[in-house]
């Protein structure tokens, strides 16, 4: 398969969109409170575009934090951690080169980052996700740093993967 960047960023995307998806939706349908990630769909349609993106707003030792201490719902964070691992892990497979599945990672993480941006300002309902006496400039500065670390961390792990696939050749 051709390896570059936009492989790299393209393939990275939909595995994170796809896997944040399945298991948000999967973690609630398992706690038994499906409708609450439905009722809030139709009413801030929004909110459909943050089901894809809400890992990038949390730290890393917060999604596997709060998995341990929310025994019902833990399983929505697990995923979330597991989806930018994945994700990580495809970029890292699909640039070829180091430079290419870094800035694949780097890509995904900052459309991540634009689309909640895009939606604290469409509809604050959303930011009340991330707290509910945020501010929108507050909101965009969280969201800003967590995805800046999780792009450096999990880029770490890109790194690791794409030296070790362009060592096998």
């Amino acid at each position: 398969m051709k390896k570059s960047l936009a492989r790299a960023f393209i393939f990275s995307l939909i595995a994170f969109f796809a896997l944040n998806f399945l298991f948000y939706i999967i973690g609630y349908s398992v706690a038994g409170v499906l409708d609450l990630t439905l009722n809030p769909i139709a009413s801030h349609p929004t909110h459909s575009i943050y089901l894809l993106v809400y890992p990038s707003k949390y730290l890393p030792w917060e999604l596997l934090n709060n998995f341990i201490n929310y025994s019902s719902l833990g399983f929505i964070y697990l995923g979330g951690f597991i989806s930018l691992v994945i994700a990580a892990i495809v970029a890292g497979f699909i640039g070829g080169s180091i430079g290419k599945s870094f800035g694949g990672w780097a890509l995904t993480i900052i459309i991540s980052i634009a689309l909640f941006i895009a939606i604290f300002t469409i509809d604050d309902f959303n930011l009340n996700y991330i707290s509910f006496s945020t501010t929108l400039v507050e909101g965009i500065i969280i969201t800003v740093i967590a995805g800046a670390v999780n792009a450096l961390l999990f880029g770490a792990l890109v790194i690791i993967i794409a030296l070790i696939t362009g060592r096998s050749k």
